[in-house]
């Protein structure tokens, strides 16, 4: 596979994730003249629970290993990610200062390549520390992956497994109002499958506050 496409689309996911992260930083300095977002504690608290849809880039393990082939395969495909954020512990302290909010994050992730595809159902811890409208965050998690090979050469046959997964992730979630917010995030994945290999994964999305 040419590396050209591969270096210009994460270019193009390091790009999404350098604006966030630069918006985010803008939102720290910035006066809101309309207060009512950081000083109305009570209605934030109401949207404690968040869900998140993000797009983004993973790129796998260099090589498959089918029967007795090796197969060397380290394309980069997109996937989607749809998780639901549900807080816990003292989330926040006052409205216009920094805090801690902690999160459990149960998700299902999909990408589908050309030779193999992975549907993952997980659970991810997250630690946050807000600042205003712009909150930073690192977690980790643990998950199902369920692996299906296919497509492979002529005399190679399909399979497919179930292989449990381990991930860290840091990422910025920028908020743009009460209830909507915009994040990127950065992660890597170890799934116990024939590769044992790690995969990097990088995406941008939106969350719904409520």
């Amino acid at each position: 596979m040419n590396d050209q496409p591969k270096t210009s689309r994460w270019r193009s996911a390091a790009m999404a994730f350098v604006c966030l992260v630069m918006l985010g930083a803008g939102s720290l300095t910035a006066q809101d003249d309309d207060q009512i977002f950081l000083q109305e504690e009570p209605e934030r608290e109401s949207r404690g629970w968040a869900l998140g849809l993000s797009f983004g880039l993973v790129e796998r393990g260099d090589n498959v290993i089918a029967g007795d082939q090796l197969i060397n395969d380290d394309t980069v495909e997109t996937y989607l990610t749809l998780a639901l954020r549900i807080p816990f512990g003292h989330r926040h302290a006052h409205a216009g200062s920094a805090g801690f909010r902690g999160y459990i994050e149960p998700e299902i992730a999909t990408w589908d390549g050309d030779f193999e595809s992975d549907t993952l159902i997980g659970v991810n811890l997250i630690g946050a520390m807000p600042f205003n409208a712009v909150e930073f965050f690192v977690g980790g998690g643990i998950g199902l992956h369920m692996v299906d090979f296919d497509g492979f050469p002529a005399g190679v046959s399909d399979d497919s497994s179930d292989a449990i997964g381990l991930n860290a992730q840091f990422g910025v979630d920028i908020s743009v109002n009460r209830s909507v917010s915009l994040f990127g995030v950065g992660r890597f994945d170890i799934v116990d499958d024939d590769r044992d290999e790690l995969e990097g994964k990088a995406s941008v999305g939106i969350r719904f506050r409520f």
